[in-house]
C-alpha cells in the first residue's frame, strides 16, 4: 500500500488494506463514548458562527466537566489577572483552543467504566503528556501550543479504550510488560485484533479531529513512513513522542521513575532543534504544573 498524498491523508486511506487499522475502526463502535456534552461540544467548535454564550451553554450541561474547566481555567498555571467566575468568560477569555483542549481532557476520564490504579496512571499519563507537549510546542517554536497539548492528551486515547473494552485482558497486558514478557504492541495483538495506537487513531478518526492530530495517535510511538507527512507534522509527531519521554523521566503515570533518562539525546529533541536549557525548562513547567493540574481533574485520588 502507498503512502496516502500528504495534502489529503486521512486516517481511512491507510486502513484500506490493512486489517489491524480495519478492526480498529471496526472496533470504535463498541467503546463507551465520552461524556455527551464533549460531543456536543466538538459539534458546537464545528459552527463557524459559534459564540461564547452559545459554547458555554453547551459545557453547562455537564456540572462536572464545567467546574473542572473553570477551576483548570483558575489554575496557577494560567495566571491571569482576575478569576474567571463564568463559563462565558472562560470561552472569551482562554480561547477556543485552549477551551477545547481543557473540555477533551475534562472528558478523558468520563470514559472510564471503572476507576482504579490503572485508570489513574492512564488519566495522569494523558495529563502529564498534554502540558509536557505544550512545553515543548513553546520551547522549540513554530507549534502551536494548544494544538500540541491536545496531540499529548490524546497519545495513548487508544490504552484507555481497549482497558474498558477488556479490563481484565488489558490488566494482563500491563503486568506483562512491567513482567518484561514482551513489548506492550505484541502483548496487545496476542488479546486483540489490533494495537492502543491504531484504536486510537480510529476514535479520533470518528470524532472528527484532525488529520494531524490522528496521525499524531497513530505513530506516537514509532516512525512514519519517509515522506508521509508535511514538516509541521512530523514536527508535532516529535513533539509527541519526547512528550511521552518526559513524563517517564518525571514519572508521570508510570510505576517506576526513569531519572536517568537523557531527554537531550533523543532522535525528537534532536529534531525539534532542543538545546540544555530548553530541555530544562520543559521539565520545570511541566513539574511544577502537572500536580495542580492533575487535582483539578482527579482531585484527591
Amino acid at each position: 500500500m502507498g503512502n496516502p498524498e500528504t495534502s489529503t491523508w486521512s486516517f481511512s486511506q491507510w486502513a484500506e488494506g490493512n486489517l489491524e487499522l480495519a478492526a480498529a475502526a471496526a472496533a470504535v463502535k463498541d467503546l463507551p463514548a465520552m461524556a455527551d456534552i464533549v460531543t456536543d461540544f466538538l459539534v458546537a467548535t464545528q459552527d463557524p458562527d459559534w459564540t461564547a454564550k452559545g459554547l458555554a451553554m453547551v459545557v453547562a450541561k455537564d456540572p462536572g466537566i464545567a467546574a473542572c474547566v473553570l477551576k483548570v481555567a483558575n489554575s496557577s498555571y494560567y495566571s491571569f489577572q482576575r478569576q474567571i467566575t463564568s463559563l462565558e468568560g472562560a470561552v472569551s477569555i482562554l480561547g477556543l483552543k485552549t477551551l477545547k483542549s481543557l473540555v477533551l481532557a475534562a472528558g478523558v476520564k468520563t470514559m472510564n467504566k471503572r476507576f482504579g490504579l490503572i485508570e489513574k496512571l492512564l488519566v495522569e499519563d494523558s495529563i502529564g503528556s498534554a502540558l509536557s507537549a505544550r512545553a515543548i510546542a513553546r520551547q522549540a517554536g513554530n507549534l502551536d501550543p494548544e494544538e500540541a497539548f491536545l496531540a499529548g492528551l490524546m497519545r495513548h486515547i487508544g490504552k484507555i479504550a481497549m482497558n474498558n473494552i477488556a479490563p481484565e485482558s488489558y490488566t494482563e497486558i500491563i503486568q506483562g510488560v512491567y513482567n518484561e514478557e514482551g513489548s506492550l504492541t505484541n502483548l496487545e495483538r496476542k488479546h486483540f485484533p489490533y494495537t492502543h495506537s491504531a484504536i486510537g487513531a480510529a476514535l479520533l478518526d470518528s470524532w472528527n479531529l484532525s488529520p494531524a492530530l490522528v496521525a499524531c495517535t497513530l505513530f506516537h510511538s514509532e516512525p512514519p513512513p519517509d515522506g508521509a507527512f508535511d514538516k509541521m507534522t512530523e514536527r508535532l509527531l516529535a513533539t509527541v513522542n519526547l512528550a511521552g519521554s518526559v513524563c517517564q523521566r518525571l514519572g508521570i503515570g508510570q510505576r517506576l521513575t526513569e531519572e536517568s533518562l537523557e531527554l537531550l539525546s533523543t532522535p525528537s529533541a534532536a529534531q525539534l532543534g532542543l538545546d540544555e536549557a530548553a530541555v530544562e525548562a520543559i521539565l520545570e513547567e511541566v513539574s511544577g504544573a502537572f500536580e495542580e493540574t492533575r487535582q483539578s481533574f482527579l482531585g484527591g485520588s
